[in-house]
């Protein structure tokens, strides 16, 4: 069976990207797995932390509760979406209890995955704006899903790094 030279292309091309993220996993630049979406945000925020001199380490394990840990103890989670989301929305936070991070670092990319904005919020501030309100409401009476990551325009209020 022989592909379609595009679809070949592409095939060729993740492949070849697969290997490198593997490559930037076994040299502890990322954690790594396939959501590479993911990965690279959580690098870039990383990288604003390590430039504060405040980031200690990556989570111990890809489903952990948060995904980096600052010097001063501090867990942050980070959700990343790209100029690619057809949807415009990405997984969903949780828990929003606080007991398992305190900060939400909103990671959005440029097409080429060069960071555009990255905003960082704590918790308690993030409990306060809208859809997480609502879904408090609606957890009260039993539904058990969260609101899932876009990018609200209530985070320009929190913006720590912007190329605009």
């Amino acid at each position: 069976m022989t592909p379609d030279k595009t679809i070949s292309d592409a095939i060729r091309a993740l492949s070849d990207a697969r290997s490198l993220f593997l490559q930037a996993k076994n040299e502890g630049l990322i954690l790594g797995n396939d959501n590479h979406i993911g990965d690279i945000g959580e690098y870039w925020v990383m990288k604003l932390y390590q430039e504060k001199g405040l980031f200690k380490e990556y989570a111990p394990e890809k489903n952990s509760p948060y995904d980096l840990a600052l010097t001063d103890g501090t867990k942050v989670s980070v959700k990343t979406i790209t100029d690619w989301s057809d949807r415009g929305y990405g997984t969903q936070i949780k828990p929003l209890c606080g007991t398992q991070w305190s900060v939400l670092a909103a990671v959005y990319l440029k097409k080429n995955l060069m960071p555009h904005k990255i905003a960082l919020v704590d918790i308690t501030e993030i409990n306060q704006r809208e859809p997480f309100i609502s879904n408090a409401k609606r957890r009260s009476k039993g539904t058990k899903t969260f609101p899932r990551f876009q990018w609200w325009q209530w985070l320009e209020d929190f913006i720590e790094y912007d190329t605009t």
